[in-house]
């Protein structure tokens, strides 16, 4: 039964795709699969066909005995999916079989194919495969022949028992995304006062590229409405900014939109994927874990990772190499449609307070950790909604983990819980993430999370949390040199408080403003403002803010040059810090303590606090704090002439802290190295002195007057000859930073600039 001797080599591939761009490292990879099978999967309308059909356009010549395709309608809305039994009688007619000499039985049908294409080097392209039952009976076994499949599903069965080679498509990088839109547009004008595509500038085609979450589908109806309308660019990239007007803007009018094209995928799912396909929709940030998405949907976690894998399969969600789910941009706009048009208001906030709650409670203990010694939140948590199950951070490591990979979610979440009117939750998650986003460097994040936790307290009326807000944007505020606004926002908690008469909450106000004269190098009047504070909390008798107070004081003091001075205000601190019971605070002070000792001489004394705070920091299972404390203690022990024992303890903290990824790390290893180490012994010179040396050589050998100097980092000129006089202290690291991206520091010498700029943060926030 051999094809007719008149039969020409099949060549029934479609038509080449016009303007196809990019795929370059796919193209690569379908290259260099010699013969077999590969799996093309992604998620609708990513481009799957079109690559496809692109490459086998190419490697036509490599296929002499023919190239065979056929549709298998997995995913299309106008056609059932082809029965295999079918889809062998399409691949014999295509052979050239004489069709009186196919037979009527399926396996008999079956075995000829087979044996037709055996000994051939052909290529049959599968396209749009439902799932492995569909294509295993298709594929031939013979060596020269190559199968390549597309299917938004990625056929693992097929992976697994055939050892068919994996592609996943994903969407578009942005400069192969502006250029298919460039393509697509052609000669278009887009209107009598617009350029063109190829005289348009290039941020009106990212703007299209990215608001189409470069989707090659997406891509392609935009650019075919602006020719086929004359729609300027300009205004097509307006409506397509509107997430609301997105997929209307995307919707060619005849069946064949966006929302048709993911229908076809959405409607093959089961009614418990289908609902958590909905409720992703509802939430914010650019992906999500299997335990907030549980927590989303109200289900236990091992029910939540198989309907996230049942979307993945859809190829309506992508699973990252992390374990962290996301939804290409527009199935999340199409899933948010079917998610407030199918879900009741009542289920919808439902789900997403249980989310938020997720987040904030996780947040909150995260913080905890991070920050032992951080008063108690102005505006307590309630417990969480039955389903959100907060994940239990144990330790440091495991706490900074879950901040970094949920950072750019969380501030998502945080807006969103505004905007849905869960005032309470988003001013918690705000207080949550302060720590965290301040250590990290992240100032612009923190003064946006302050601002909506701002918006917050006003929603709920509470005067205290609006206070508290107004007074850490402050913070946020200085830190990022806006000193102006800064001191506004404090004013009005000053305000706040003191009407109310609130004495508690004006010393707390006056800690931070001694804080923000800090941060602004003006020692004088942060000392002047630490010791009003400190009056305020010994007359309502508060021994824990008390001692923050204190120790606030005492460290202006010995920043300013008068070690002698600050040793009481610190032992006051160490002694209302236990009447307190506040262990956290309590070590810090032991650390402060034992470094002033050092200073002073008192080398027996410092050891015995550091040994103390010690002994605390690790019973609280706080590894930075124990860190620093392990490091003092090298730097006594090398002053009191043992360098085996200061060796070990620099050894276990630099461990401790390079596990954390702490920026401590770098100092501790330039000591272990040996370098001339800083141990500020009585010998040494005076470390404000020396900084201003630093600051004043690096600043005239690149020929700049303290003005340029005040220009380039955003320094008042007060604050650069403040630090160049040698009477400055250790400024605030921000400062120090901001002098060495001035200087242009590099190698070793930026290292050990940033690790000083990494060992004072000021006193206890």
């Amino acid at each position: 039964m051999s094809p007719r001797d008149d039969a020409a080599p099949p060549a029934q591939l479609p038509p080449d795709v016009d303007g196809f761009t990019g795929r370059v490292a796919e193209l690569a990879l379908l290259d260099a699969v010699p013969s077999g099978v590969v799996v093309v999967s992604g998620p609708p309308g990513a481009g799957k066909t079109a690559l496809v059909v692109h490459w086998a356009h190419r490697a036509a010549g490599r296929f002499p005995d023919g190239q065979l395709h056929v549709d298998l309608h997995g995913f299309d809305g106008a056609a059932r999916p082809r029965d295999p039994a079918e889809a062998v009688r399409l691949l014999l007619d295509a052979l050239g079989t004489d069709p009186h000499r196919i037979p009527a039985d399926p396996d008999a049908r079956l075995a000829l194919y087979r044996s037709l294409t055996a000994g051939r080097r052909m290529l049959l392209v599968l396209d749009n495969a439902r799932d492995s039952e569909q294509v295993r009976p298709l594929v031939p076994a013979g060596a020269g022949m190559r199968t390549v499949v597309t299917s938004r599903r990625r056929l693992t069965t097929l992976v697994a028992g055939l050892g068919a080679q994996p592609l996943e498509v994903d969407v578009l990088p942005p400069p192969a995304a502006v250029e298919l839109v460039r393509r697509r547009l052609g000669p278009h004008r887009a209107g009598p006062d617009e350029a063109g595509p190829d005289e348009a500038g290039p941020d009106v085609l990212a703007e299209i590229a990215e608001a189409c979450g470069r989707l090659p589908l997406a891509l392609t109806l935009a650019a075919a409405r602006a020719r086929l309308t004359g729609t300027p660019l300009a205004t097509l990239a307006a409506e397509l900014r509107r997430p609301a007007g997105r997929l209307e803007a995307l919707d060619d009018g005849g069946g064949g939109g966006l929302r048709t094209v993911f229908s076809w995928s959405y409607e093959r799912l089961g009614p418990p994927a289908a609902r958590l396909f909905r409720l992703l929709g509802l939430a914010a940030g650019p992906d999500i874990t299997p335990a907030a998405a549980a927590a989303l949907a109200g289900r236990p976690a091992p029910e939540t990772r198989r309907r996230l894998r049942e979307l993945v399969d859809a190829g309506l969600l992508a699973e990252r190499g992390d374990g962290r789910y996301a939804m290409p941009g527009l199935i999340h706009t199409y899933a948010g449609e079917l998610a407030r048009r199918q879900e009741s208001t009542g289920d919808r906030r439902a789900a997403l307070t249980r989310l938020t709650d997720h987040y904030t409670h996780t947040a909150y203990h995260a913080d905890l950790v991070l920050n032992p010694a951080r008063a108690p939140i102005p505006l307590p948590l309630a417990e969480p909604a039955d389903g959100a199950r907060p994940a239990p951070l144990d330790d440091l490591k495991a706490a900074l983990a879950w901040l970094r990979g949920e950072r750019e979610t969380l501030l998502a979440a945080l807006r969103q819980a505004k905007d849905e009117d869960l005032d309470a939750q988003a001013w918690q998650l705000s207080w949550a993430l302060d720590t965290f986003l301040h250590e990290q460097g992240r100032w612009d994040d923190e003064g946006a999370a302050w601002a909506v936790a701002l918006e917050a307290a006003a929603a709920l009326g509470d005067g205290p949390a609006l206070a508290y807000a107004y007074s850490f944007l402050a913070v946020a505020d200085g830190r990022r040199q806006r000193f102006e606004t800064a001191r506004e926002h404090l004013h009005r908690a000053l305000g706040l408080v003191r009407a109310a008469g609130d004495q508690a909450g004006e010393g707390e106000c006056l800690f931070i403003l001694s804080y923000l004269c800090w941060l602004q190098g003006d020692q004088d009047e942060a000392l002047a403002r630490a010791r009003e504070s400190l009056a305020l909390f010994r007359l309502v008798d508060d021994p824990m803010w008390a001692g923050k107070a204190a120790l606030a004081t005492g460290w202006y003091l010995a920043q300013s040059g008068e070690p002698r001075a600050a040793l009481p205000h610190y032992r006051e601190s160490l002694r209302l810090q236990q009447r307190a019971g506040d262990q956290p605070n309590e070590a810090v002070t032991r650390d402060s303590l034992g470094w002033l000792q050092l200073q002073l001489g008192d080398l027996d004394d410092a050891v015995r606090h550091l040994r103390e705070g010690l002994r605390i920091a690790r019973r609280l299972g706080s590894p930075a704090l124990e860190a620093q404390l392990l490091g003092h203690l090298g730097d006594v022990h090398e002053a009191l002439g043992d360098p085996g024992t200061a060796t070990a303890r620099r050894r276990r903290a630099y461990a401790i802290l390079a596990e954390l990824g702490h920026p401590q790390a770098a100092e501790l290893r330039r000591k272990l190295a040996g370098a001339p180490p800083a141990t500020g012994g009585a010998d040494d010179p005076d470390p404000a002195a020396e900084l201003g040396r630093r600051v004043r050589d690096h600043r005239l050998r690149r020929g700049l007057s303290q003005e340029d100097l005040a220009a380039r980092t955003g320094l008042s000129v007060r604050t650069v000859r403040y630090l160049e006089s040698g009477r400055a202290g250790r400024p605030r690291p921000e400062t120090l930073r901001l002098l060495g991206d001035a200087f242009g520091l590099e190698g070793d010498e930026r290292e050990r600039w940033h690790a000083e700029a990494s060992r004072d943060r000021g006193p206890a926030r």
